[in-house]
């Protein structure tokens, strides 16, 4: 901690500008305690760390959800001096006794009030939307920066993004995407990760928007970077389908057999998808399943189909049957609330259309005009891959698509 309370009540921050002779005459002549549960502290001074205060071993705080790291304590007081620097209205470590929890840094900005909390260490689901959860009751807006060393490059646009970085993304008033917010309190550098775009549960194509973190401002934060795909994305991207193709079938487990076996019955050998299956989308980080097996799982409705008109609301049910089989998952997100993963398999939907695949009878109903394509062999379906691809990029009517998926502009 960096905020304590002395015997009369009155309030220490080690925020303030103490040398250390006067940090040493205050340790000696007062006792310290915790704004939160009130017991007891000690004032740190050691070489290794920066001054902090620490409950005793045997007393253990209510209050406190995990142990503050050096990397922590830095941190913690790298952002509220960014704060203060913008003359932002924030107190640091503050008890609200009516949520029972003290965030890292509260902050008044335009009629809003943020709660700041940066996380170095892992924390459970259940405790994270219980936190969120008393925050919102207040009407406090939750903002989760994570420490930098939880991020973890494949390459400069692959992140290895697991589920518990993935209950961190914020969506924001009038930010198009989700974004991820990190902090390294070694090199003072702040990390927005934007335009994430999954390939599968663990990896993701992102941009990370590197920048001191004084070049930033608290606006900069609420706001989305303006930065577009690079050239490479679409490369990347085939390549990640035809790695899906390739060693999809090589790991079974019990959901992958149970996949493959939904996708037999209906004439689909798993490796030879259709080429229709498999496309990034915007809003397709709604979903956890990868994107060729969901897309895939919306084409069946219609392979199934004598007639070929299929309502949008069977779709929906059929998919819904597939996530409670355990087929398919939705991503939970905490912090980007408010979105379904209807609106993944509509703009899917939506895609096709444009592609010429579907025509709307009615508003909520879809009759499939244009088959889609079951390719028999492997080098067929990489070259039918990177056809549709082109097709996709270079089409007129594809065009807001484009714009929207590499731009991240709004509807």
């Amino acid at each position: 901690m960096l905020v304590a309370l002395l015997r009369n009540g009155k309030v220490v921050s080690l925020a303030e500008a103490w040398t250390k002779e006067e940090l040493v005459r205050l340790k000696k002549s007062e006792a310290f305690f915790c704004p939160a549960c009130k017991r007891e502290v000690v004032l740190k001074l050691g070489n290794h760390r920066i001054p902090h205060f620490a409950h005793k071993k045997d007393a253990a705080c209510p209050y406190e959800h995990e142990p503050e790291s050096a990397r922590h304590l830095t941190g913690k007081l790298d952002l509220f001096s960014w704060l203060q620097r913008q003359n932002i209205q924030a107190k640091l470590e503050p008890y609200l006794s009516s949520v029972r929890q003290r965030p890292d840094i509260l902050v008044a900005h335009r009629r809003f009030i943020y709660a700041i909390e940066y996380q170095c260490s892992a924390v459970g689901e259940q405790l994270f939307q219980k936190r969120n959860d008393f925050y919102r009751a207040k009407g406090i807006r939750p903002i989760w920066i994570l420490g930098a060393h939880h991020l973890r490059y494949r390459n400069m646009h692959h992140i290895t993004l697991p589920r518990f970085q993935w209950m961190f993304a914020h969506c924001f008033p009038l930010v198009p995407r989700p974004l991820l917010f990190y902090y390294c309190s070694e090199t003072k550098r702040l990390i927005r990760l934007v335009h994430l775009v999954p390939f599968s549960i663990r990896h993701t194509f992102a941009i990370p928007v590197v920048q001191p973190l004084h070049s930033v401002s608290f606006t900069d934060l609420l706001s989305f970077p303006v930065v577009s795909l690079p050239a490479s994305f679409w490369h990347d991207w085939l390549n990640y389908k035809k790695r899906w193709r390739l060693t999809f079938t090589l790991y079974p487990n019990k959901i992958t057999r149970l996949i493959c076996s939904d996708f037999y019955r209906w004439g689909i050998i798993p490796s030879l998808f259709p080429t229709e299956a498999g496309w990034p989308l915007p809003h397709g980080y709604l979903f956890e399943t990868p994107p060729f097996i969901w897309q895939t799982y919306v084409l069946i409705p219609f392979i199934r189909s004598e007639s070929k008109l299929v309502s949008i609301d069977s779709i929906y049910r059929f998919i819904d049957e597939r996530m409670d089989a355990g087929r398919l998952a939705v991503r939970q997100l905490p912090l980007a609330m408010g979105q379904r993963y209807t609106q993944a398999v509509y703009e899917y939907l939506q895609l096709l259309t444009k592609l010429g695949y579907f025509q709307w009878e009615s508003r909520k109903r879809l009759r499939l005009v244009k088959q889609f394509t079951f390719p028999k062999t492997m080098d067929e379906v990489i070259q039918q891959d990177q056809q549709m691809m082109e097709q996709m990029k270079e089409s007129p009517l594809l065009s807001h698509y484009i714009n929207e998926l590499e731009l991240g502009k709004n509807m």
